[in-house]
C-alpha cells in the first residue's frame, strides 16, 4: 500500500503473553497465528494514540 500512497506503520506491543488463557500456549505471538489472544490491557494506550494523534493534525491546520 504505502508504494501507492503515502502513509507510516504503526506497532503497539502487546506485551510479554502474560495475559494469554491456559492452552494458548508459552510466551507472546504475532496476528495470524491460531494461538493469538489480543491483550484488552493495551486498548486504552492504542485510542491514546490515536486520539492525540488526531489532534495534532487537526491542530496543525487550524493555526
Amino acid at each position: 500500500m504505502l508504494q501507492a500512497r503515502p502513509g507510516a506503520f504503526a506497532l503497539l506491543g502487546a506485551g510479554n503473553g502474560e495475559h494469554r488463557e491456559q492452552g494458548h500456549g508459552p510466551g507472546p505471538c504475532a496476528l495470524h497465528n491460531s494461538s493469538y489472544d489480543f491483550n484488552d490491557k493495551i486498548l486504552a494506550l492504542g485510542l491514546t494514540y490515536w486520539v492525540e494523534l488526531s489532534r495534532r493534525w487537526l491542530r496543525e491546520r487550524t493555526a
